[in-house]
Order: structure tokens, then sequence, then C-alpha cells
């Protein structure tokens, strides 16, 4: 008994050690492509995973997926600054690169144009390469001639697009897979809402303007596209560097275009602009210390769904795998409430968020959790592990079988974090 005390508490160390190592702004900027946050293509990239313990073997996995690589969501995005590059032109007032940048952004916008918010080529390649990892890491669990997954997603086209791409290359590994799918207005009202993360997200939008306004230096970038740039208002050349760097973020999800825009910003530029949209995505949907008991709340629904399709797993249901695919304000909290390393370090609102929490992290494009369920013959006892972004991640609660958990502490663990992140309508 001593032994497992001390393999648990040393298992809670490891967590703290982890989920409290700070991400130091040097590292940050050692690729300015980390400050695209959550516009970030998800890093296409294969894990080493631990054998479970002798004799324990997959059966059912829990999964909530964002959209995979999508355009920006409205033309809001691609015209702001644009606007002023297209002034310069008419007036003679660009420069040889001004007009380079001009027709690159022209390029973006136009391909953009009636697809905002849509999933692009690569938002379906994203995908359809994670559910072939999740087959390969586990054939158990999709490879049988039997075997049978319910899969959910958000009524946005984006979400459902993913879901089908991913069913799509499970059905091409394995065509007797059954699937079950459900989208519907309905699942939305309970299963995906954000009602809380929208209420903080408009209290905090006439801020978050004065807040890339003031962080914006855009006079190096004005001189290298302008002759002269007077004609723009001085309330107003921030969206210059603001509208080039959030084309810049979304570069690699239009890959197809070969474009990189930022081939034409500097880190100092852009970080600034990256740590005001990480703080404030941190502050809105993850677990800040003034606002995450509101914003977790909204997983709390959802972390339900995930203990109830374990339970009826559990008990010999006939699903092998739960698959959910719906937006980053799904995965933000849910992560935070899960308590997952990395994603759920409560701290005050400052400019050192980054140190516990960051967007390009927690959720990049197609960002996914995991929860695979293990099984022994002959035992009762479920170990679950879970997998964050494909990676292997810790909670705060102590385990003897790191990075396994028992699932009978992991959902009492679950229900606690449920009772102390409670929805304010449910609230007494």
């Amino acid at each position: 008994m001593m032994k497992k005390i001390f393999i648990s508490l040393a298992s809670a160390l490891l967590f703290c050690v982890s989920a409290f190592a700070q991400r130091s702004e040097a590292e940050i900027k050692k690729d300015i492509h980390n400050l695209s946050g959550i516009y970030t293509s998800y890093p296409d990239t294969v894990h080493t995973l631990t054998a479970a313990p002798k004799g324990y073997k997959p059966f059912y996995i829990s999964h909530l997926g964002r959209h995979g690589s999508r355009f920006h969501s409205s033309a809001s995005f691609y015209e702001r600054g644009l606007t002023w590059l297209e002034q310069g032109l008419d007036s003679g007032k660009l420069t040889e690169t001004g007009k380079e940048v001009y027709g690159k952004m022209k390029i973006i916008a136009d391909d953009a144009k009636d697809q905002y918010g849509t999933l692009t080529p690569r938002g379906a390649r994203e995908h359809r390469h994670i559910a072939e990892r999740m087959y390969r890491n586990f054939p158990e669990i999709f490879s049988g001639k039997g075997n049978e997954i319910d899969v959910y997603s958000s009524t946005v086209g984006r979400c459902i697009i993913s879901m089908t791409n991913s069913i799509e290359r499970l059905k091409e590994l394995n065509p007797s897979l059954k699937v079950t799918r459900t989208c519907s207005d309905r699942l939305m009202k309970y299963l995906f809402h954000i009602d809380e993360c929208r209420k903080l997200y408009a209290e905090r939008k006439e801020a978050r303007n004065e807040a890339y306004e003031s962080q914006s230096s855009p006079e190096r970038l004005l001189n290298l596209l302008f002759t002269d740039y007077s004609f723009i208002p001085e309330d107003k050349r921030w969206e210059i560097l603001y509208t080039h760097y959030i084309l810049a973020a979304i570069c690699s999800d239009v890959d197809y275009l070969g474009i990189d825009l930022y081939d034409y910003l500097t880190v100092e530029e852009c970080y600034p602009l990256w740590q005001v949209r990480n703080n404030y995505m941190y502050m809105e949907s993850g677990p800040s210390k003034a606002n995450g008991t509101k914003s977790l709340s909204d997983a709390d629904d959802l972390l339900r769904h995930f203990i109830a399709g374990a339970d009826e797993a559990v008990a010999g249901g006939k699903y092998s795998a739960t698959l959910r695919y719906a937006h980053d304000q799904n995965v933000v909290p849910l992560a935070g409430l899960m308590g997952i390393e990395g994603c759920s370090t409560p701290v005050e609102e400052s400019n050192s968020i980054h140190d516990v929490w960051c967007d390009y992290v927690v959720t990049p494009m197609a960002a996914n959790i995991q929860m695979v369920f293990y099984r022994k013959k002959g035992s009762e006892d479920i170990l679950v592990k879970i997998l964050m972004n494909e990676k292997e991640s810790l909670v705060q609660l102590g385990t003897d079988c790191a990075p396994y958990y028992h699932w009978s502490d992991l959902r009492e663990y679950f229900m606690q974090r449920i009772a102390d992140f409670p929805a304010p309508s449910k609230m007494q």
C-alpha cells in the first residue's frame, strides 16, 4: 500500500513539473509560425506510445476533435487592411514589395471568397491522417469485422466535413466497420454549447480591439509597403499590420497556394499580437482564475457524455468508439475541465499566461482529445490512457501505472471536477 501511495505521489509530482514547466518567450519565438495560434495547422506527427501493462488490450476509445484547417470565418479578416493597400496601389504609393504583398493578399482573399469558415483541403487531410493513426494505434477498436462506432458532429459544415473525412478513412481501412452518425440542433444545445464562453467574448470584444491597436508597431511594415502612407489615418495604421499577421496565420491552412506572408513580418511585430490573442482565448475559454469557473462549466455536459459512453462500453455496450467533431471552444474548456496537463493551470490575467497555456499547443486546427480504454481477461480493472493531440498526457490525479489510470479513480475524479465547475444555470 505504501508503495502504491509513493508511486501515486510521484505521478502527481510529475504532473506538476510537466504542467507548470514554463514555455519561455524565447522558445515561442524560435518559430514565427507558432504565432499563428488557433490557426496553426495540425502537426502531422507520429508520437511514441507507452505499451499497456501486460495482458491489457484496448477495447473502446472516446474522442473529441476540433474541425481541421479552415478559411477565416468572415470577409472582414481579409478586407480590413487590404483596403488600404488597394488605395495605395491606385494612387501609386506602394513600393515594389508593397505591390508583391498586395498581389499575394489578393490571391488569398479571392481564394477564400464565398468559402468563409469552410474546411480547406489540408483540413480534410488532417482528419484522414488522425483517423488512420487511431486505426493503426488501436486496431482492436476499429479493425474487427463486427465493430460499430458512434459518431457525432456539430451542425457547422466544417465539422461535418471533418467527421466525413475521418469516417471515410476508417471505412477504407475496414469496409465492414459500422457507423452511426448524429448531427442535429438538439445535440448542439447540450453537447456543444458554449454559453459562458460566448458571454465572456462579448464582454471583451471592444477591449480586445483596443489591445490589438495598443500592441501594434506597424511603422517598419508601413515603410516596407508604402512610399507614402500619410493618407492612412493614424488610428487605422495598426490594421495594416494586424491584417497581414492574421492572413499570415492562415497561410499554412491553405498550403496549396504556396504563399507564406510571414516572409514579410518579424517575430517582434507578431509576438505582441499573438500574446493578446492567446491571453483572450485563455481568459474566455480556458482555466483562468478570473473566469475558469464559468468557461470550464461549458464542458460539463460534454464530459458527462464521455463518462456515460465509457460506462456503457465497460458494461458491454455495442460501440467500440465514440467520436465527436466540434470547435476550439469545445476542446479548450473540456481539456481544462478534465485537468489535462498544459491545459488546466489557473493564473491571473497577465502577460505571463504563455508560461502555462499556449493556444497553438492546446488547440491547433484538428486538435483532439482521446481517452483509450483497456481491459484484461479475468480482471474487472479497467485502465484508461489520455491523449492530448495524440500525445500521452496526465491529469491532476495520482496513478500507480502512469500514463494509465484506473477508470474507477478517473471517473470519480471527473465527477468531482464537474462538481467543482458547475454551470451557472445549475447553481442553486
